[in-house]
This record gives C-alpha cells, structure tokens and sequence, in this order.
C-alpha cells in the first residue's frame, strides 16, 4: 500500500476495532492529543525481535506517519509501514497490562502477519531500540 503523505487513510480501507471497555473513553484518554500507532524492532544474534506500539502523543511531524480515519473524535496516525499489517492483520486497540500499570496496545486477529513483517528488509531502518522506561 504506497500513499502520498498528508492523506488520510478511509476507514473502508483500514478498520481498527476497539475494546468494548475503551469505547466511549477514548477522546478522555488522548486529551486533545493524538493517537500514534508504531513500532519497534532489534535484531541480536540473528533474531528479530519487536512489537506494536500505541500510545497517545502530539500530532507526528515525520512525513512516515499517516493519518487513519478517527476513533470517537480523536486523530489517528500509523506510522506507513504498518499501515498492510493493520488493514490485513485485524487490529484491534485494548487495554493491556497490570492494574497498575493499564496502557494501550494493539492486538492482532492474525499475529502471523506481524511475524511475516518483521522478516521484511529493512525493517529496522530508521528505528531505534525500545530502552527500559521508554517508547
């Protein structure tokens, strides 16, 4: 899927499902910012690791981002290389980790997809490794 920047990407091409508990709170959760959805990816040893990313953050600058169509009032950007996966892969956002600690992720109907990606070249070009504490 090859687009112009600045193009927003109709949701008839790209569904993203939402978690019946985050419906109706996600416009309280951005804040006024947007939602971003990335990822990141290492290599060590010959293996290739990485996973989704999605967090709320200021509007992209990078020319990589493209907008989706919005979620319940807030904007929508993917970075352009996971805009396949996310039409192909069934994505979802939910809610993930422990009580504590409750953030955004994306889930795949169809993992295999994200395995497929992270075998594509240059996957990791022009990303960084994900530090402890950091995204």
């Amino acid at each position: 899927m090859t687009l112009a920047s600045g193009i927003v990407v109709p949701s008839s091409q790209i569904s993203l499902g939402v978690e019946p508990t985050l419906r109706g709170s996600l416009a309280r959760l951005a804040n006024g910012r947007a939602l971003v959805i990335d990822y990141f990816a290492s290599q060590r040893c010959s293996v290739m690791i990485g996973d989704l990313t999605c967090d709320f953050r200021a509007m992209p600058s990078d020319p990589g981002y493209f907008e989706m169509a919005s979620i319940e009032g807030v904007r929508v950007f993917a970075e352009s290389r996971l805009l396949a996966i996310l039409g192909d892969a069934g994505a979802s956002l939910r809610s993930a980790g422990p009580p504590f600690a409750r953030h955004l992720a994306v889930e795949l109907d169809r993992p295999e997809r994200w395995i497929d990606f992270l075998e594509r070249p240059g996957v990791l070009a022009g990303k960084r490794r994900l530090r402890p504490g950091r995204q």
